[in-house]
This record gives C-alpha cells, sequence and structure tokens, in this order.
C-alpha cells in the first residue's frame, strides 16, 4: 500500500469513503430482518381471518396495553425486527435506509456501539409509542370517533431505529449532499429535519383523531434518542455485547494456543529442583531443625531422584 493509498493521504475523502468493509454490522441487522420477513411470508398465513392461524406479528409487535404486561415486555425489542406482510415496500424502504445510513454511522461508532445503539433505538422507541399510543386511547377525540381503547393493531418495524441513525448521521455529517429519490439534492441535516418534521405532522394528525398506521411516535422517540445521545455525549459501552459478539474470535484464540502448547515432561522435575535449591539455602541459613515437614519429604523426594538418577 503507497502512502497515498491511505486514509490520511486521501485529500477528499467523503464519510462514504470510510466504509472499507460491506460485510458490517448493517449488514448483519439486514440479514436478520430479511431473513425474519422471509420466514413468516412462507410459513405464517398472517393475512387469513381462520381463528387456527398464528399471528406472528400480533404475537411479536406490541400495543399499549403491553406496558401493563412485565411478561411481555421482549415485544419492545422484537417489533423492531418485524414488517408489515402485505407490503414488501414496507420493510425494503427501511432496509435501504438502514444500509445507507447505517454504515456510516457504524462507520463512526464501531460495531459494538452502533448495535447498542441502534436497539436502544428500538426499545425506547417501543416504549415510548406504546405509552402515547395509550393516552391517545383515552383522550377525548377518542370517544367522539368512536374508537375503541386497546383496538389499534400491534406495532412493528423497523422505523424509529433507522430514524435515529438518519438524525445521528445528520449530526456525524450535517453537510453531506444526499439524493432524494435520486433527483433532489439535500444536505444530511436538511433531509433528518424533513423526516422529523413529516412524523411529527403525523403524531399532531393523530392526536387530532386521524386515522393512521403509522406509528409516527416511535419515529420520533428515535429521532430523539439519537438526538440526546449526540449532544449528550453518551456512550453505552458498559452495556457490552463484546462476550456474545466475540465468541467465535475467543474460540479462534483458545485453539491456537492448544496448537502451540508444547509437552515439557522435564518441567515438574526443574521445578522440584528449585524448591529444593530453596530448602537447602533455608537450612544453610537456619539450620535443619528449622525445615516444616513438607519441605523434609521434599527434601527427601529430591534426594531419591538423584540417586536413582546416577544408578542408570
Amino acid at each position: 500500500m503507497g502512502l497515498y493509498d491511505r486514509d490520511y493521504g486521501r485529500a477528499d475523502q467523503t464519510p462514504w469513503d470510510r466504509v472499507q468493509k460491506p460485510r458490517s454490522m448493517t449488514v448483519t441487522l439486514i440479514i436478520i430482518n430479511v431473513v425474519v420477513f422471509l420466514f413468516s411470508m412462507l410459513f405464517f398465513n398472517n393475512g387469513s381471518s381462520s381463528s387456527e392461524s398464528f399471528d406472528i406479528l400480533g404475537f411479536f409487535g406490541f400495543v399499549p396495553d403491553t406496558l401493563f404486561e412485565p411478561w411481555k415486555w421482549w415485544q419492545f425489542l422484537t417489533y423492531g425486527f418485524f414488517h408489515d406482510l402485505n407490503s414488501p415496500f414496507h420493510i425494503l424502504f427501511n432496509m435501504i435506509m438502514l444500509y445507507v445510513f447505517g454504515r456510516m454511522v457504524e462507520a463512526r461508532m464501531g460495531a459494538g456501539e452502533f448495535l447498542r445503539f441502534y436497539l436502544l433505538a428500538i426499545v425506547i422507541g417501543g416504549i415510548i409509542g406504546a405509552t402515547t399510543g395509550l393516552a391517545m386511547d383515552y383522550l377525548p377525540t377518542a370517544a367522539e370517533t368512536g374508537r375503541e381503547v386497546m383496538s389499534t393493531p400491534p406495532t412493528i418495524g423497523a422505523s424509529g431505529g433507522v430514524l435515529a441513525l438518519v438524525v445521528m448521521f445528520a449530526c456525524y455529517f450535517p453537510q453531506q449532499e444526499l439524493f432524494l429519490w435520486g433527483i433532489i439534492k439535500l444536505k444530511a441535516w436538511v433531509l433528518a429535519a424533513l423526516c422529523v418534521g413529516m412524523d411529527l405532522l403525523g403524531s399532531i394528525y393523530s392526536l387530532a383523531g386521524g386515522e393512521t398506521s403509522t406509528a409516527f411516535t416511535v419515529h420520533l422517540a428515535g429521532a430523539g434518542f439519537a438526538l440526546a445521545y449526540h449532544y449528550g455525549h453518551w456512550n453505552f459501552g458498559w452495556l457490552s455485547f463484546s462476550g456474545a459478539t466475540d465468541i467465535r474470535g475467543k474460540m479462534r484464540q483458545r485453539s491456537r494456543r492448544m496448537k502451540l502448547k508444547i509437552h515439557d515432561p522435564d518441567k515438574k522435575l526443574r521445578k522440584e529442583a528449585d524448591e529444593a535449591d530453596q530448602v537447602l539455602a533455608k537450612i544453610h541459613q537456619h539450620g535443619e531443625g528449622s525445615l516444616t515437614s513438607s519441605e523434609r519429604k521434599l527434601l527427601e523426594r529430591y534426594s531419591r531422584r538423584q540417586r536413582e538418577k546416577r544408578n542408570l
């Protein structure tokens, strides 16, 4: 590698150039989401009206009442890996956004911190989304529009975590130019502001009694979490996944140590000789009466070995 091939030798490096490895935590998350989506499509007839079919989205997604059911709190994480089975555009849009913005944010944070940030954005978005959903069920507008309490469908989708990544990208690279729909050129901070503004308008519309299937408050919670993370200089290194994510590396290192282990049959004899020398030095300084019973046995054993070696 030449001098000018190195990162510090490039004068016009952009955030896009910092992504050196296509295989990353971002790609891993995308693969998980796609596998979950395909598995759900193939093995669960979620669109069926039959009561016998397993509602996988209802099982892994959350509803406002989940807040009062601690045994279901894991749904505040799993909902972020499930998408609308009736519309592939839901997962397609989220995965494109995750790939475009996630790689750059991961390159800046590091894989471990990126994973912690993304998962926490999903969890916090779910909790806040459930809280606001519960509050909206008891607003006067709910009774006026005839909307029943707890009749809302389960919330699913990675949008809360994805919007958190969009906002983090804008915080890290605010002047980076992006192309919206491949046509409109925008600064990163402008795109993030537009996304947050649209979700804010959607939340106001929903609070006013409008019917919508989009969890705008989950998106806003993800954006708010990203802003707090950036300006609060947060770091979740104490929530380390290294014990789980580095198992393969540890196993490889252990295997390497096992392969390099050398059998040394004289090691025990050398250790015994060193201990015998220490006992003899003690006799020289303090006399034989200062020896303990274990030291006497050691000296006798060593003397016997020496006699056996001379008789060979």
